[in-house]
């Protein structure tokens, strides 16, 4: 998809697919980083990666899609301070037996083919407990990619793939699929081994409150409580269509790692709108959507500055960088806004900077530290 920003990804109709491919491969080169960098805590030899929707690693005008993507990423870090050829094991699947023979043609076609230390293993099956059973087998981290809707899936699944330590899972959630297969009998038992006893409550739901946006709220609460009830972490970004007010997809990140979920939320903001004060709304088309116009009334620059005051016995004495750790999660605040919410603090007289050397400062950088008046 030659010539197409960041910022104007979501300005034009996109795919499942290439969605999750433009997301994807950026949050599994940070993924992978995080891990094999943090050798020192951890001593890890191998990633994997999983990608139970794959499809033929090319989109139609012959423009790479997801896995072409990751492997791209894995080649082109040979050339880098992290070998990610090395670690990286990856696992492809589609139910198309069509699809995954293009796919297998298309990686073998890869110029640096043979040089892959560890081959990429392509199948074609339904997607299945036994699949991820048998592709999760070790105790390494991993990435996958699971849609949903797109086979049976059940919570156990979805479980069990973010069951060993660094292992992250995405998921494409297609909203408008959900709302048709809610009060649908023919795959009543799929919803059911998604949500478990909360599909009830979406039913119950349902006969209760008749507003479309209302309904997507809760399911899509209810979707999360799954994880958070696990105390997993969770990291939420809505993309509706272009130019229409309803929601094409969500997409989720879910971790047992916290800094994980803070990088990723360092990728979205990039495709993210903003509000005025640099707050993103990890969204994309969403000026329209009433959905989201709390969320403008939730989170400000200035809201932050007076969150930092008020919990001063909590931050007093670190720096920038521990602040923004330590809070941002569950919050739609990046690195940046506290660095913005300081400088209103330190305008204000509400606090001082010191620098490494604890030398007060005027400068705001992510090493200084904060001190209360």
């Amino acid at each position: 998809m030659p010539g197409i920003s960041i910022s104007d990804f979501f300005k034009q109709k996109r795919t499942p697919s290439e969605i999750k491919s433009e997301i994807l491969n950026e949050y599994f080169k940070a993924w992978a980083a995080i891990l094999l960098k943090g050798q020192q805590y951890r001593r890890i030899k191998t990633l994997l990666y999983v990608d139970l929707f794959s499809g033929p690693g090319l989109y139609d005008d012959g423009e790479p899609s997801t896995p072409i993507k990751i492997l791209n990423s894995i080649n082109q870090s040979k050339r880098q301070n992290i070998d990610l050829d090395k670690a990286v094991k990856t696992f492809f699947n589609d139910k198309s037996k069509k699809l995954a023979n293009d796919l297998k043609r298309n990686i073998e076609n890869l110029p640096y083919y043979n040089s892959i230390t560890h081959k990429p293993v392509i199948a074609n099956e339904p997607a299945s407990q036994k699949m991820l059973e048998n592709y999760l087998q070790s105790s390494n981290p991993s990435l996958t990619f699971i849609d949903p809707l797109g086979y049976n899936y059940t919570q156990n699944m979805l479980l069990y793939s973010v069951k060993n330590w660094g292992s992250d899972l995405f998921m494409l959630f297609n909203i408008n699929r959900i709302r048709a297969a809610i009060r649908n009998k023919k795959v009543k038992q799929n919803m059911k081994g998604i949500f478990a006893s909360n599909y009830d409550k979406i039913l119950e739901f349902y006969w209760n409150d008749e507003r479309p946006h209302k309904r997507e709220e809760f399911i899509i609460k209810t979707f999360q409580k799954i994880f958070e009830e696990r105390n997993y972490f969770i990291l939420k970004f809505k993309v509706n269509f272009p130019n229409r007010n309803q929601t094409s997809h969500y997409l989720f990140f879910i971790s047992k790692v916290q800094l994980a979920i803070t990088k990723a939320k360092e990728i979205m903001t990039k495709y993210s709108d903003m509000q005025e004060d640099g707050v993103p709304l990890f969204g994309a088309n969403l000026k329209q959507d009433p959905l989201f116009f709390p969320s403008l009334c939730k989170y400000s620059i200035k809201k932050l500055s007076e969150i930092i005051l008020q919990n001063s016995s909590m931050f007093n004495n670190k720096t920038i960088e521990k602040i923004y750790l330590e809070h941002n999660y569950n919050t739609n605040y990046i690195k940046q806004n506290y660095k913005d919410a300081i400088e209103i603090l330190l305008n204000d007289n509400k606090i001082m900077i010191f620098d490494k050397k604890e030398n007060p400062t005027k400068r705001i950088t992510y090493t200084a530290k904060i001190k209360f008046n």
